[in-house]
């Protein structure tokens, strides 16, 4: 049963902002922390999520979360290796990341889109200038290692796995195609695209789209490589693959109704392990549902609703406002953490709720 209401909704949005705004405290407001756990502490700050992170941040639409934007906009603008890429992990790792690269993107083009470009015209290197030039160097170093069949092999997460979620990678290139100075990226990503497209069968099965080659994927990471074929086949006006988007969340939607819950991960034909729960995938999934419209809507809403009392709501400022990796936290996603992403997709999510005014069922 849906519970949502405009309190629930807004009760779960300050909370969220809440601890969004105490990972970043934690970083002296340079970037936001990766994660909070109750036995290991505050983990640094990490430039991949806080990338992402920064198009949440101009969503809220006020001064102080307009300043935290642009915060962190400059605090990534420092990482970004003379390559032109980002690199992997937490702070201080050096080593280049072709994932983490991609995502970072979201937030430049957004902070390029959001900032006045009146706003010290004079001076050749303001922020949003800054900006574009950070994104052009990490799109040309992106096209670079792009192999002929369109997948990216360097610089991977685990060495020598091209993982299926990659397509949310070729949604960030994308996403920052327009910004000036920008080298054609249309071709390059409609061959990635393609590649990845192979792993999405028609009956809906979806091929590596977790860590490892052959294993069943967390929902999180399953949720990525989702939206990615969606949005970039909206972009490319793809009907075919929307449909098999569409008959993968058929698959994932059935097996919802015959267990009635979420699994924390699938095999690759949609059988799931229900001995825990991934609640990041399921706001991730929240929100690509409620962008698809009907007859979409009302399964993001349940999941959103789902999700909602997973939200730690105690009196620990560490951990109020946060998602855990996994229910219960012992369970193998980000195991005893509260990963700031998490936090992300459901700010995503109640955002989606909010603007679409769904009726509650």
């Amino acid at each position: 049963m849906n519970n949502l209401n405009e309190k629930s909704v807004s009760d779960a949005q300050t909370a969220a902002l809440a601890w969004l705004e105490r990972s970043m405290e934690v970083t002296n407001f340079e970037g936001s922390a990766h994660s909070y756990s109750p036995i290991f502490g505050w983990k640094n700050a990490y430039p991949e999520t806080t990338g992402y992170l920064i198009e949440t941040m101009w969503d809220q639409k006020n001064d102080v979360w307009n300043n935290h934007a642009r915060r962190c906009t400059q605090w990534l603008l420092q990482q970004q290796l003379p390559s032109g890429a980002f690199p992997g992990r937490t702070v201080g790792y050096n080593q280049p990341s072709v994932f983490n690269t991609t995502q970072i993107l979201f937030g430049l083009a957004r902070s390029f889109r959001e900032i006045s470009p009146d706003e010290n015209p004079d001076d050749p290197w303001n922020l949003r200038n800054c900006c574009a030039h950070s994104a052009v160097g990490a799109v040309t170093w992106l096209l670079d290692i792009l192999e002929t069949d369109g997948a990216w092999r360097q610089a991977a997460y685990v060495p020598g796995f091209v993982p299926t979620y990659y397509t949310r990678a070729v949604w960030g290139v994308l996403k920052a195609s327009d910004l000036p100075g920008m080298p054609n990226v249309q071709e390059p990503m409609q061959r990635a695209l393609t590649f990845y497209t192979q792993r999405l069968l028609p009956d809906g099965t979806l091929l590596d789209a977790g860590f490892q080659s052959g294993k069943p994927a967390f929902t999180h990471t399953i949720a990525y490589a989702l939206e990615g074929f969606w949005e970039c086949a909206l972009i490319f006006n793809d009907e075919t693959l929307l449909k098999r988007v569409e008959t993968a969340l058929k698959r994932m939607s059935d097996s919802y109704k015959k267990h009635g819950k979420m699994a924390g991960r699938y095999t690759q034909d949609w059988q799931g392990d229900f001995s825990f729960a991934c609640p990041t995938g399921q706001v991730q999934l929240s929100a690509l549902l409620q962008r698809m419209g009907e007859p979409w809507q009302d399964f993001g809403l349940q999941l959103l609703s789902d999700t909602l009392p997973h939200q730690n709501r105690g009196n620990n400022k560490n951990t109020h406002g946060a998602l855990p990796g996994s229910v219960p936290i012992w369970g193998p996603y980000m195991r005893f953490r509260y990963p700031n992403w998490g936090v992300k997709f459901l700010l995503d999510a109640l955002s989606g709720y909010t603007a679409n005014s769904f009726s509650i069922i």
